[in-house]
């Protein structure tokens, strides 16, 4: 029985501490912060202020599912590239893209936004707001899917590679047909936690006037008086987020899997 015990408690010590420290604070909101809680529902739970005005979020709800399409798959697009050009350690190629990693992996999302909406005009380059949004999140996650793809390419035993040069292989064929299928078990967890950031950023886009689901939240904010909008919209975030970690936990599942078999 003690032995069982003492399993039990060290499987579930770090959730059973993480409750207790959830109940503490939650005590501390109650007692202790001196918050007025009568007006918690009026001013996060107010649904009724907002009745016939839900189709207002239908728009911005699909500009937010586009710009994170096309930044995802430029993204993706970019960091494979990259990956496969700097696999070749080529040394132009190779200090290139190393640059173009740490530069970018280094600067803000919103400040990248900014740049691009508003410095490239002085160059003679006017894009729109939605297209500078996925321009800047395409480059940015750009730089972490280039780390992620290299990794995976680096994972690949160099028995293998030399296996298919002595089967005929060139380096494109290698790369194709054994190097990669490979590598995308291991990338595709991590993969596809870069992608939900990718969407979870597309909320910056309201910076350069996007009309998206925070801007449109604000707006609404302004007029009745309460901010159940924005609670609405983390909703709406929360519902277009939760199928990709669902599918990102099934698909780390199986990449061990993978890895093990």
């Amino acid at each position: 029985m003690r032995a069982s015990s003492r399993k039990w408690l060290h499987k579930y010590s770090s959730t059973l501490i993480t409750g207790i420290c959830i109940l503490l604070f939650l005590v501390y909101l109650a007692f202790f912060s001196g918050a007025d809680w009568s007006l918690f529902r009026e001013q996060f739970l107010n649904f009724e202020k907002m009745e016939g005005r839900y189709y207002i979020f239908i728009s911005p709800l699909l500009l937010v599912v586009k710009i994170s399409i096309y930044s995802c798959f430029f993204a993706t697009f970019i960091g494979l590239c990259l990956a496969v050009l700097r696999s070749y350690k080529i040394k132009f190629f190779d200090v290139t893209i190393t640059a173009y990693v740490i530069l970018f992996r280094s600067i803000p999302a919103m400040v990248l936004v900014v740049l691009v909406y508003f410095a490239l005009p002085f160059v003679g380059l006017n894009l729109p707001s939605t297209n500078s949004v996925i321009m800047s999140l395409s480059l940015l996650f750009g730089a972490y899917t280039t780390e992620i793809f290299r990794s995976g390419i680096n994972s690949v035993e160099k028995l293998q590679i030399e296996a298919s040069k002595s089967l005929g292989m060139n380096s494109i064929q290698a790369m194709y047909h054994v190097i990669l299928p490979q590598a995308m078990r291991v990338v595709i967890p991590p993969l596809t936690t870069v992608l939900i950031d990718v969407l979870k950023t597309t909320s910056i886009a309201y910076v350069v006037g996007v009309p998206e689901l925070i801007a449109r939240a604000r707006q609404m904010e302004g007029v009745i008086g309460s901010v159940t909008p924005l609670i609405f919209v983390s909703v709406l975030y929360f519902l277009i987020i939760l199928p990709v970690v669902i599918l990102s936990s099934r698909l780390e599942k199986r990449s061990r899997k993978w890895s093990n078999s």
